[in-house]
């Protein structure tokens, strides 16, 4: 092997030289290589290459399929290291050219720093830059089991050095990583009383027991029970003082903060809970009995509350439980909130038009939400939650509002896993309750997050589900929203005269509510219909409406799409530099929105009136976004172009791999669109 040069595993698969990258083109020749590392050192038979790279139907050419990979593998690694031995093929790989070996030399060590070594070898999980065929398992499991040992060894070498605080943040790694290792909560339970957070070990413990019972069916073993025992005969020395003299209010807050579960709350969930403008004198009562604890403030500068493990035992025994009008002020509070917040954000033009759940007016309101982004973010695991308990209340209509609200923010952000979490929890509670309207919000936004998936057929289905329910209950305003996905559906899958049909009804309901944004949304979509129909001045007029509209009442996000489909408009009247000009303005606009989406449209269609590397740069940050997104489409059209840029370069292998990958791509978009629906 050429000097300096180094294959990586432990983490996503790297082959360096001399510490710089080299790429390897292709996904199954770089599988190839990783299974060979996975067995260092040992013959790996020709059939099993096969299976691992076509697990389900091998080509008739595999066999030459393989040999040809590992003659390009060999132009890196030289034949000495990769060598034929019938009825397969070794790699011979050292300490210093492979890190799996320097792990084998190290996971055996006892003293912190050559742990600290073993460790650092590993940069996630095991080549997680590659799809896992199934013949992988057993030796990843392997790997990952002792890289957790070791970890745990790490762990119970700190905490018996002295230094328990470093050991807490890798620990809840792998409880959450592995909720079954009981050794790890072991260790986790001891790392937080030695730092004095009994409180916190205690609810660790009671959480190491939830996921033993429920998982193994089996209650923890002596060590971890003895530590428990250890930590409650320490906290009834200790005693929550006056807590036999809790009055209305600090029950009821206690009983409150218990059932919500949100986790550190603000201190307006307690105001809410007694519908009063401020409940500090019931919080400082609470922390000075050691019921809850202040934790430091978050992000928007509110302090937060925990609830002590000590008062979650306490609650469920308190009189007068909380009624169902305390949570749901709650609920209502962070609803309100969510619909400022959601309002500091692009607009969401794709709602019912009207709101229906009561709120609950949050003291200083304005302030918390100034940063729309940063409220979100930081609300974020809350809002989860919440949706969750309004839909076991059975309270739909909370249930689809939040959803509903949270959808500027999934948007914009890429947050696509909540964005369908929620929106499927708001839709089970909305079928229960036969709650029509949020049923009809509910599809309308899983039918858009099908559509950035390519799903064309989920999509088309929800959107004439949305459509319906809108038109029984006469809502227009919604039923525009649905029509203009359904003409969104229709013109990608190529059918141009429908999807004018739908956005000229759709435009026609939005003049009838006289909602702006809907309609410079509307003439953006039919300026994309002239454009396919070869029809650039129509298209051109389209935009030239959408355009004041868009300004008029002050949507720059409306703006920055309007910009870009300029551009395109001008790429098909060979008005190049204009068209550059319009991309270059609608990416300021949607950078400064923070909409990575249509960054990565600008970006490929920007690409397309340049070469060389300025083009690769932007196609392949473009092409990272829309993997994120989980957008096929436009992962094919810009790792086409990619594909072409490096073979115009002289990089022959590098190109034809982002071309087959462009293939690959678009079947699995035209397998969509010929679903039914």
């Amino acid at each position: 092997m050429p000097d300096g040069l180094e294959l990586r595993v432990l983490g996503p698969l790297e082959l360096l030289r001399d510490g710089v990258p080299i790429p390897l083109a292709g996904v199954k020749p770089r599988q190839l290589l990783a299974t060979l590392a996975l067995r260092n050192h040992r013959t790996v038979a020709v059939e099993h290459l096969i299976e691992v790279l076509w697990p389900r139907k091998p080509p008739r050419s595999a066999v030459a399929n393989v040999h040809t990979y590992v003659h390009a593998l060999r132009s890196h690694l030289g034949a000495a290291r990769l060598c034929r031995q019938p009825p397969g093929y070794r790699l011979l790989l050292g300490p210093a050219e492979l890190d799996l070996v320097r792990f084998d030399e190290y996971d055996r060590a006892t003293d912190p720093a050559r742990l600290d070594a073993a460790l650092a070898l590993w940069r996630g999980e095991p080549v997680e830059n590659l799809p896992h065929p199934p013949l992988w398992r057993p030796e990843v499991e392997r790997l990952v089991e002792r890289w957790r040992l070791l970890r745990e060894r790490r762990a119970r070498v700190r905490i018996e050095s002295g230094d328990p605080a470093g050991a807490i943040t890798d620990l809840r790694a792998l409880v959450t990583e592995d909720p079954l290792r009981e050794e790890a909560w072991r260790l986790l339970v001891t790392a937080l009383e030695a730092t004095g957070r009994r409180a916190e070990a205690l609810s660790t413990y009671s959480s190491a027991r939830r996921f033993l019972v429920e998982g193994l069916g089996i209650e923890p073993s002596e060590p971890l029970r003895r530590l428990h025992r250890s930590l409650l005969d320490q906290d009834e020395r200790a005693g929550p003082s006056g807590s036999a003299r809790l009055d209305a209010a600090a029950a009821a807050v206690l009983r409150g903060l218990a059932l919500l579960n949100l986790g550190p709350a603000p201190g307006w969930v307690a105001a809410a809970l007694l519908d009063r403008n401020d409940a500090q004198d019931v919080l400082d009562d609470l922390e000075q009995g050691r019921l809850v604890r202040r934790v430091d403030r978050d992000e928007l500068g509110q302090p937060r509350f925990r609830l002590l493990i000590v008062a979650s035992l306490l609650a469920p025994e308190l009189p007068e439980p909380v009624d169902e009008a305390m949570l749901c002020r709650v609920l209502g509070g962070y609803l309100d909130l969510a619909g400022r917040a959601a309002r500091g954000l692009p607009a969401q033009i794709f709602g019912p038009g009207l709101s229906v759940a009561d709120r609950w007016p949050v003291p200083a309101a304005a302030e918390l939400t100034k940063d729309a982004v940063a409220w979100f973010t930081v609300e974020r695991q809350a809002l989860l939650t919440a949706v969750d308990l309004a839909a076991r209340l059975g309270r739909s209509e909370l249930a689809w509002e939040f959803a509903h609200a949270m959808l500027p923010w999934c948007d914009l952000g890429g947050h696509t896993a909540e964005w369908e979490q929620t929106h499927r929890a708001a839709l089970d509670v909305c079928r229960r309750r036969g709650d029509l309207l949020g049923e009809a919000v509910s599809l309308r936004g899983l039918g858009q997050l099908h559509l950035y998936r390519d799903q064309y057929g989920a999509a088309a289905e929800a959107f004439s589900r949305a459509r319906l329910a809108y038109a029984r209950l006469g809502n227009t305003y919604g039923e525009a929203g649905a029509l203009a996905g359904l003409g969104s559906v229709h013109r990608l899958r190529g059918d141009h005269d429908a999807a004018y049909d739908c956005y000229r009804q759709a435009l026609a309901s939005y003049h009838a509510v006289g909602d702006r944004h809907g309609q410079a949304y509307v003439h953006g979509a039919l300026a994309l219909v002239w454009l396919a129909r070869r029809n650039p001045a129509e298209a051109l007029r389209s935009l030239n409406a959408g355009l004041p509209l868009a300004a008029e009442v002050d949507d720059q996000h409306r703006v920055a799409h309007l910009l870009h489909r300029l551009g395109l408009v001008r790429v098909r009247l060979n008005e190049a530099a204009t068209a550059r000009g319009c991309f270059t303005a609608a990416l300021d606009r949607f950078t400064a929105i923070g909409d990575a989406h249509g960054q990565a449209y600008c970006l490929s269609d920007l690409a397309e009136l340049e070469h060389g590397d300025a083009a690769i740069s932007r196609l392949s940050r473009a092409l990272e976004i829309f993997e994120q997104i989980g957008d096929r489409r436009g992962q094919g059209q810009a790792a086409r172009r990619l594909g072409e840029l490096h073979q115009e370069a002289g990089r022959g292998r590098l190109g034809d791999a982002y071309l087959a990958e462009a293939r690959r791509l678009h079947s699995t978009v035209e397998d969509e669109m010929s679903r039914p629906g």
